[in-house]
C-alpha cells in the first residue's frame, strides 16, 4: 500500500501549477491585502482612537485582512474549497462591520467589547478554585499547575475585568449576559444579546438578505461538511467524488473576496478617512477594474474518483 496521495483524489502539484494560470488574479488579491494593511494605521491615526475605533479597525477590519490573506493563500495553493471557509468568514465580517456601523454603533460596540471581556474572565476564572468555572471545568484543572506569580496576574485579570464590567455602560450590558449564562454555562451571542437574534436577521437589517441566502448559507454547508454536492456528482451509474483542491474555482473566489474587500474599504473610508475613497475609486478604475472584471477560460478539469 502506497502512502502517497492519491492524484485523482489530491494531486498538489496539478493544483499549483494549475493556479499559476490565474496569477494576475491572485495579484489583484494581494494588491488589495497590501493596501489593506496600509489602512490600518492611516485610519487609526485619524480616528479618536476610542474603543470604537479599536473594535472597528484593530478588530473588525484585521479580522477581514487575516481572512482575505488566507483566500490568497490558498488560491496559490489552488485549494479553493477550503478558500471556501475563509469567504464565508469574510462575507460574515463584512456584514457584521456595515450593520455595526449603520447606527447605535457605540451601543453595539460597547455590547462586543463587553461579550469579549465576559469571555476572557470565564476561562480566566477556571484557574481560580472556588469559582463557578473552576468548579464546572474540574477535570481540566486537575491537570494545570501554576505558579504563585502566574495565579496572582490571573486573579488580577479578573479583578481588573470585574472593575470594567462594574461601571456605566457596561454594567447594564454585563447584567443583560448573566440569564443565559447562568442557565446553560456560555453566553449567547453579543448581536443577540443586543437585540438582534441571528446573522440573518444581521444581514436582513442591511439589505444584505439575498448575500445571506445565496452565499453565505451556502457556504455554512461546506463549513459544516454537509453539503453533498460539493463533493460529489452522481451519474446513471455511478457516483463521481470531486477533488480535493479545485484550482478552476479560482475566479470566483477572488471575484467575491475582492467586491467584500471594495465594500469594506469604503466604509472605513466614510468613518475615518473621508476624503480617500475618491483616490481609491481612480485607482480601482485605473489599476484593478480591468483584472477584476476579466472573464478566465481555462480548461483545468481533472478526473474524479469513481466509487
Amino acid at each position: 500500500m502506497s502512502d502517497e496521495s492519491h492524484k485523482a483524489v489530491l494531486d498538489r502539484e496539478f493544483a499549483i501549477e494549475a493556479a499559476k494560470h490565474f496569477k494576475d488574479a491572485l495579484g489583484l488579491l494581494n494588491e488589495l491585502i497590501d493596501y489593506g494593511t496600509s489602512l490600518v494605521p492611516r485610519a487609526f491615526v485619524s480616528s479618536p482612537r476610542d474603543l470604537k475605533a479599536i473594535c472597528v479597525i484593530f478588530v473588525q477590519l484585521r479580522q477581514f485582512i487575516v481572512h482575505l490573506d488566507g483566500v490568497a493563500i490558498l488560491g496559490a495553493a489552488g485549494n479553493c474549497s477550503t478558500a471556501n471557509l475563509q469567504l464565508r468568514s469574510l462575507l460574515e465580517t463584512s456584514h457584521a462591520l456595515e450593520w455595526l456601523l449603520t447606527s447605535d454603533t457605540d451601543a453595539k460596540v460597547n455590547h462586543l467589547y463587553v461579550a469579549n471581556l465576559r469571555r476572557r474572565r470565564q476561562w480566566n476564572s477556571i484557574l481560580i478554585a472556588g469559582t463557578p468555572e473552576a468548579k464546572r471545568h474540574a477535570a481540566t484543572v486537575s491537570r494545570l499547575s501554576l505558579s504563585a506569580d502566574q495565579l496572582k496576574e490571573v486573579v488580577d485579570g479578573v479583578r481588573r475585568i470585574d472593575d470594567l464590567l462594574s461601571k456605566a455602560p457596561f454594567d447594564t450590558i454585563n447584567a443583560n449576559f448573566e440569564p443565559h449564562y447562568s442557565k446553560r454555562g456560555f453566553d449567547a451571542p453579543w448581536y443577540v444579546v443586543y437585540g438582534v437574534p441571528s446573522i440573518r436577521k444581521v444581514a436582513d437589517e442591511i439589505g444584505r438578505l439575498n448575500e445571506y441566502s445565496y452565499i453565505y448559507s451556502s457556504f455554512s454547508g461546506i463549513t459544516h461538511g454537509s453539503d453533498m454536492w460539493k463533493s460529489i456528482v452522481v451519474g446513471d451509474q455511478n457516483v463521481e467524488m470531486n477533488a480535493v483542491r479545485e484550482p478552476h474555482d479560482i475566479s470566483k473566489i477572488v471575484q467575491l473576496a475582492a467586491t467584500l474587500s471594495f465594500r469594506v474599504y469604503r466604509l472605513i473610508f466614510r468613518q475615518y478617512r473621508e476624503g480617500e475613497e475618491a483616490s481609491f475609486n481612480r485607482k480601482y478604475m485605473q489599476e484593478w477594474r480591468a483584472r477584476f472584471m476579466k472573464e478566465y477560460r481555462i480548461d483545468l478539469s481533472s478526473e474524479g474518483v469513481t466509487i
